[in-house]
This record gives structure tokens, sequence and C-alpha cells, in this order.
């Protein structure tokens, strides 16, 4: 009856809401084949534009090879320059043949400039042969559900039989963020110093977004053909951090339209509490007592302004939990909140109060002795004296009979 009557006045609410704050504006239209715009925390995806159609995409070598190098790799290990790193297409760096540089230097260098011959290094440093990398690339892909991806090289140098998607994409990323604070550190950078025996050097992040838009904290952009460019943003504004995904976008628009994506995500969604600590969210009967099920934590999401978005509510509770006793602490089930864009949130369901069964006798004169623990002691004491007195008034009593014994003998 409690949930009945909390989603009617939910309901009245919505229907009284004024029309026009419903209503989204219009969502831009992008030049790149395929694009994405996501909310970072969960993944709920604010735009989308063909995001599994399959492309041969640079960027995606680079961030699987770097994501995988920060797992495996040391920061401060010295990974070797081989001949085939020296001699790579698309070499920026002028490595030495047998000279060492620490990884963290090379993984900055491949991600911020693209040096293919960092990127080189740091596969066989990894896998030994870049063959045996690339078959780690593709487990770590088919670990990530990038189920349309196929990776042949750690650089993203073009192959027909080598392509991913929007969607897998936005699956690396999220997972290597949130997971990997060093992949992280590297993904925010906008430059880092190069330095070896000959030269010093500024690499800096080719994702002029850092230097055009307030909130960027995070960019990697590549390319096989520099007329149309794969360009990654991150920007955090508002308390939400929502990800841009551009591939092979026009490079004479491909800014411009990722800000229109940003633009268009701030201004019509909001992050805010789909539940409340402690918030009552059901009613049941546990042994004849009356129960709320309340939330066990703050939960929040990502909405359009003005829309409640919630497409479906379900509960699934623990029947195994449904007797007594019952702790604050004891996981009663949980309620699924579907979302219109198809997000899952599931929130964990707590007793509002404790429920112990009802006590005996003895277990109620115990529980009392227990609370008023410096009594019981001092019974305790009382008891031990007067064993004392009990055994000493024996020992004298026997005392004085083996006496009265001897002296009658």
């Amino acid at each position: 009856m409690f949930k009945k009557l909390v989603w009617f006045l939910i309901l009245i609410y919505l229907i009284n809401m004024p029309v026009a704050s419903t209503a989204l504006s219009s969502e831009p239209t992008v030049e790149a084949p395929s694009a994405l715009l996501f909310e970072l925390k969960r993944g709920q995806i604010l735009y989308a534009k063909n995001p599994d159609e399959k492309l041969h995409i640079a960027a995606a070598s680079k961030l699987m090879t770097a994501y995988i190098a920060l797992e495996k790799l040391d920061l401060n290990a010295m990974v070797t320059a081989s001949k085939e790193a020296v001699n790579a297409e698309g070499a920026l760096l002028e490595l030495t043949v047998g000279e060492k540089y620490t990884a963290e230097s090379l993984i900055y260098a491949s991600m911020l400039s693209n040096a293919n011959d960092a990127t080189i290094a740091l596969a066989e440093a990894v896998g030994g042969t870049v063959e045996d990398f690339v078959k780690l690339m593709n487990d770590y892909a088919a670990s990530l559900d990038m189920i349309n991806t196929v990776f042949v090289n750690p650089t993203g140098a073009y192959d027909e039989n080598q392509y991913t998607t929007a969607s897998d994409l936005a699956k690396l990323i999220r997972h290597a963020i949130t997971t990997n604070q060093n992949f992280e550190k590297v993904f925010s950078s906008q430059a880092k110093p190069w330095f070896d025996e000959n030269k010093t050097l500024v690499l800096t992040n080719l994702n002029d977004m850092f230097w055009s838009y307030d909130g960027v904290d995070g960019g990697k952009v590549d390319y096989n053909d520099p007329k149309y460019q794969t360009v990654i943003t991150t920007v955090s504004r508002d308390q939400q951090r929502l990800v841009c995904i551009l591939l092979d976008a026009p490079a004479e628009t491909m800014y411009t339209d990722t800000i229109k994506l940003f633009e268009f995500g701030f201004n019509n969604f909001r992050r805010g509490p789909l539940v409340y600590k402690g918030q009552p969210l059901d009613n049941i009967t546990v042994e004849g007592h009356e129960v709320t099920l309340i939330a066990g934590s703050d939960v929040y999401y990502t909405y359009p302004v003005g829309d409640n978005y919630i497409q479906e509510i379900h509960y699934d509770l623990v029947e195994d939990n449904m007797k007594l006793p019952l702790y604050k602490n004891t996981l009663m089930g949980t309620v699924k909140f579907t979302l219109t864009d198809g997000t899952v949130i599931t929130v964990d369901l707590f007793p509002d109060r404790e429920i112990l069964p009802e006590l005996t006798s003895f277990e109620k004169a115990k529980k009392r002795l227990m609370e008023y623990s410096e009594i019981l002691y001092i019974i305790i004491g009382l008891c031990i004296v007067e064993i004392l007195l009990l055994l000493s008034k024996i020992i004298k009593f026997t005392y004085n009979k083996i006496t009265s014994h001897k002296g009658r003998r």
C-alpha cells in the first residue's frame, strides 16, 4: 500500500509538470560517420550516430596499447629499443637501437603525440613480439565485450582486417579511465617533456579541445588520413563527466562538432539523485511484523531535463532473509530501475529497523545482567567470598574433628 501511494504521488507530480520543460532541444547533426556522447560514471548514452558501424580507427590501437602497457609494466621499467621500433613507420622520437627508455616516457609519447616507435617498443616489451602483443590486445578486447573489434597491429596503421566501433571504444575508454589511475593521468595530460641524451622535446596532446573549451580533462586524436580524424574528448561540468567520440570526422569540423555534442549534453541532461540513502521504497511483512525497506545508499543517475526517464521498476526480494532475527544490515533484496535509454540501475534494500525474536526468561535475565555488568561483577565477587568463607569453615571443622579424635586416644 505504501509503495502504491508513493508512486501515485510521483505520477501526479509528473502529470502536473509543465509540458514545455519535458522536451529536449533538437539533437545536433555532425559530419562524422559515427559518433557517441556518453556519461562516464554509468556509461549512459546521451547521443549516438551509427555507434556500431565498423571503421578502421588508429586511435583504438594506441589506446589499447597504452592501457595494456600500464597494466603490465612498471612505469620506471626500462624498455630497450629494437631495430623494428626505431625504424617503424611514423617514428617520431629518433630512438637509438639498444638504448633503454622508461616505460612511462614511451607511453606518454605514444598517447600524446602518436609516436609509433614508442608504441612498437612498448608492444615488444610486454608481448615479447609484436605478434604476441596483438594476441593480447584481442584477448583484452574480448574480456571487455568489445564484440565488434579486431586488432592487427598496435600502432593503428591501416589494415582492412583491423576495425572497431564507437560503442566498443566507449567500453575501452570507460574501463581504462575508471579502473587505472595511471591511464587517467596520461589521458588527461596536455603536454609532457621527453628527455634523452641527444635532445629534449615537448610532447603535446594533439587534441586542440584542451585549449579551446572549458572543462576539458582528457583527450586523444589519431588518424590514418589527416583529412578524416578520430577525436576523443572528456569534459567535466556540473558534477558530470561526459565523453565525446567522433570517428573519421572531417578535420575541418571535428572540433566544432565535438563542441556541439557537449553543449547538447550539458544543456539537456542533469545528474541527480535517483534515490537517497534511507529513503523508504517498499513495505513488507516478516513473521507478522510490518517492515519498511529503505535504500542502502545514495544513487545518482543522468536524465534529460524535465523528464522522469524511468521506464520500469522491478522488485526482487530475497526470500531466505524474510525471517527473524532481522538486522539493519540484512539484505532484503533489490529494486531495479530501467531507464528509457536501457540503463539498469540496481539499488540494495535493507530493513529500517531491527526485529529480534522474543527472549526466554533466562535470556532476559542474562541480557539484563549483561546490561549492568558492574552489578554482575559484584555478585560474582560476593559469591567467591561466600565460597571461600564456606571452604574456610569446612577446613576448620575438619581440623577440629581430627584434633579431637587424636586427643581421645
